[in-house]
């Protein structure tokens, strides 16, 4: 079965905590034969996992709202031009239930709940974990880091 893996997180994320949580976990999935990364297309985890992909993989399925995506990464000798990028979509959650019905594995931090506010990101590792699937190394919310 092919793998494919959800990749997401807060748009507040530092550039130092992604190469903290994510990096390894994305390099460690580039090795495996065939895996599909699903990403949308938010500032944050989103843009900068599509910046460590783009020379990497043509296995990218970006979603995004609305026609054009918020952002993409440069062409020009980079493998992004045969990503796959789907838009229309009208909300965040209708995107996000959308990657996470396609999606097999998902890699997730969640930096921004707290007792008084559940983040998005909470909320699709929930959903994703409600859906039984898998989660990939080291996938955790706050309370798990801290």
């Amino acid at each position: 079965m092919e793998p494919k893996v959800y990749i997401f997180g807060n748009g507040n994320l530092s550039f130092n905590d992604f190469l903290h949580y994510y990096q390894s976990p994305i390099n460690k999935l580039l090795q495996l034969e065939n895996v599909h990364f699903i990403l949308c297309d938010f500032r944050g985890v989103d843009t900068l996992t599509m910046e460590l992909l783009k020379c990497a993989t043509a296995n990218v399925t970006v979603l995004h709202i609305g026609e054009k995506p918020r952002y993409t990464p440069d062409k020009y000798k980079t493998k992004v031009s045969q990503w796959n990028f789907i838009g229309g979509f009208e909300s965040d959650s209708e995107r996000d239930i959308t990657a996470i019905d396609m999606c097999t594995h998902f890699l997730a931090y969640d930096i921004n709940s707290n007792e008084k506010r559940k983040s998005g990101t909470l909320t699709n590792i929930e959903n994703c974990l409600q859906q039984n699937k898998t989660a990939v190394e080291n996938t955790k919310s706050k309370e798990e880091i801290d």
